[in-house]
This record gives structure tokens, C-alpha cells and sequence, in this order.
């Protein structure tokens, strides 16, 4: 008899060819019965209230796991995240009700930050619009000088995971690299060349401004009406962070006032957007559907990051990469 329910929601499954070579561990090692989610969108309240008994793992994406889900699940035991960013689970409520939480710390870093480049490069040398004119018949008309990269000064906010591989990424393109964070990585700037700065700095002085912070109630609005306004005319905006970190109406104001050059966007506080927003109508921004992440590679390692977490928990070994470790003593477990 299986030890209880292994349900997996995560929108990665929908991205590989084969999962079931990734989530078998589930039940020949955890002796879970694996349950598939096949709706494909992000579940809510009521559709996790309605499927949560029995369930003793999850793994999720961006559901949204309230107080209120939490307290109604009493055989749940661990929700492994497929993904980073944690704002869609209550991590208090997830501890106080003996439920550990992981996540895939740095398992997409690589393709986000590729991600990043591709943006930058995108919008700085204009090429969706170049693509797009040569393919109406048009030559000479976009062939127009772009922004370089090289020489110019990228200023990073948040030097995690995925910030740290853009900092090496611009290293090789000869950039200038600024960069502020909450716990400032002193040895890794030092041996890239990285210099830390206040927020306000480092807006007045980039000609990119590239967002990789978590949302936390500090996070949230962070890219301001004012900080837009710190930034130079020429500069150009990147957020594949998450969409509310940013101000999008401001930032909307910004490009088609030309306070700044342009913006290249992954994330938006609603997903999916709504495209009847000023920011869509805009020539000097790109628009991609959060999509930084969505590498082949990373969509197997946020996978099996999760199904390792619930493995080790089931089997009575610490998980790496805990979000709540006031949970640990409650549920057994020591760091």
C-alpha cells in the first residue's frame, strides 16, 4: 500500500517529453502514488481545498497555497517547489502547521540569465523590429546604429543565484558591473569585478538595469516612479524577476515619454497580462511571456530538484534548499 499521494502541478510537466523518468523515484523510493494535475494553469484556493486529502507531497509552481489551504490539509507533509519564487506560499502558516517547504534554489539560474542577455541584446540592437521589417521588404530602414554592450555599465539588482551568472555573462562582454543586494557576496564581487552600490546609485549610473530580486514586501514596487526617473534617457530597463517588482504603469510612462530607451519584460504583476495595457502598444520595449526559465535543461533540473526534496523527506533526511526552516524541529528533522 502506498505511504499516501505524491500530487504533481507543476507546469513543467507539460515542457518534457518523458517526466515519468524523473517522477518515478516517487514511488519505487518514496512509495508514494503519484497523482498528475493535467489542467496545465496554476491551481487556486478552492481547487487545492478540493484536492489536497490524502495528499502527503506536492509539487507545485506558482499555486497559491494560503493560510487558509494549509490549515485544511492535515496529511500534507512537504511542498517541494519546481521553481524559485516562493510568494505564492504562505511559509509561516506552511511551519505552523508542521509542513516543510522547499524550493529549486539556482536550478534555472543558468537559463535565466541567458535570458536576460537575450532581452539586453534584443532590445539594445533592436532586433525583433529588424527581423520584422526585412521580412515586409524592408532594408535600409532599420539599419540604424544599436546600443553596445560592450564598455557600458550594467547595474544588477540582487546578486543571487541568477544575478551572479549575469554578472559573468557580462564580465565576457566587457561590461561595466554595479550591483546591489540585502547580504552583499564581498568574495564573488571581488574576484568578477563587481562594486556595490546603493539603489539609487545604481539607477543613475546604469545603461541596463537588470531585476533579479525575490518579491518580498521590500521588493514590491522597487523600480518606482521616482527610480525610473533617476535613470538616464538612454537607458534600458530588464525584468525577469517577478512582475511587481516594477512599477508597470510608471515604467509604461517612462519608455513612451522616452525618460529611458527602452525595456525588455519577462514578468507582469497579473499573469497572463492584460495586452490592452499602454506598455504593449510601445515600440522600444520586448515582451516575453515569463518564459526566462523555460530551458530545456532547467525544466529536468527544477523537476528533479523537486522529486529529490520529497524522496529525502519521505525517507527521514534534511531537504536541500528549505524556505521554512522554523518547521524542522516541529517535523523531526535538524539542519
Amino acid at each position: 500500500m502506498a505511504n499516501g499521494v505524491a500530487w504533481i502541478t507543476t507546469t513543467w510537466l507539460g515542457m518534457l517529453d518523458d517526466p515519468m523518468h524523473i517522477l518515478r523515484p516517487l514511488e519505487e523510493k518514496a512509495g508514494l502514488e503519484i497523482r498528475i494535475e493535467t489542467s496545465g494553469i496554476h491551481l487556486d484556493e478552492e481547487e487545492l481545498l478540493a484536492g489536497l486529502p490524502g495528499v502527503v507531497a506536492t509539487l507545485p509552481s506558482n499555486d497559491t497555497y494560503t493560510a487558509r489551504v494549509l490549515a485544511a490539509a492535515p496529511d500534507l507533509k512537504i511542498i517541494s517547489r519546481t521553481g524559485v519564487g516562493l510568494n505564492a506560499i504562505d511559509l509561516a502558516a506552511a511551519a505552523e502547521n508542521g509542513i516543510v517547504v522547499t524550493h529549486a534554489a539556482g536550478q534555472n539560474r543558468d537559463s535565466v540569465a541567458e535570458h536576460t542577455f537575450g532581452l539586453m541584446l534584443g532590445i539594445a540592437r533592436k532586433i525583433p523590429w529588424k527581423d520584422q521589417a526585412l521580412r515586409e521588404g524592408e532594408w535600409a530602414a532599420l539599419r540604424t546604429p544599436s546600443a553596445p554592450l560592450k564598455g557600458k555599465t550594467l547595474g544588477i539588482l540582487g546578486l543571487g543565484n541568477v544575478g551572479k551568472q549575469v554578472a559573468l555573462r557580462a564580465s565576457a562582454f566587457g561590461m561595466e558591473i554595479i550591483a546591489c543586494d540585502i547580504v552583499p557576496d564581498e568574495r564573488f564581487a571581488a574576484e568578477v569585478g563587481v562594486y556595490f552600490h546603493s539603489l539609487e546609485e545604481i539607477a543613475g549610473r546604469a545603461d541596463f538595469l537588470s531585476c533579479h530580486v525575490p518579491l518580498t514586501l521590500e521588493t514590491r514596487g522597487m523600480v518606482s516612479r521616482d527610480l525610473l526617473k533617476l535613470m538616464k534617457p538612454g537607458a534600458f530597463l530588464i525584468n525577469i524577476a517577478r512582475g511587481p517588482v516594477v512599477d508597470i504603469d510608471a515604467l509604461a510612462d517612462a519608455l513612451a515619454s522616452g525618460q529611458i530607451r527602452g525595456a525588455g519584460i519577462d514578468v507582469f504583476p497579473q499573469e497572463p497580462p492584460d495586452v490592452s495595457h499602454p506598455l504593449f502598444s510601445l515600440d522600444n520595449v520586448i515582451v516575453t511571456p515569463h518564459a526566462g526559465g523555460v530551458a530545456e535543461d532547467a525544466c529536468e533540473n527544477c523537476l528533479s530538484h523537486g522529486v529529490r526534496a520529497v524522496v529525502d523527506y519521505m525517507a527521514g533526511r534534511l531537504p536541500s534548499d528549505i524556505a521554512n526552516p522554523e518547521v524542522l524541529e516541529k517535523v523531526g528533522l535538524t539542519a
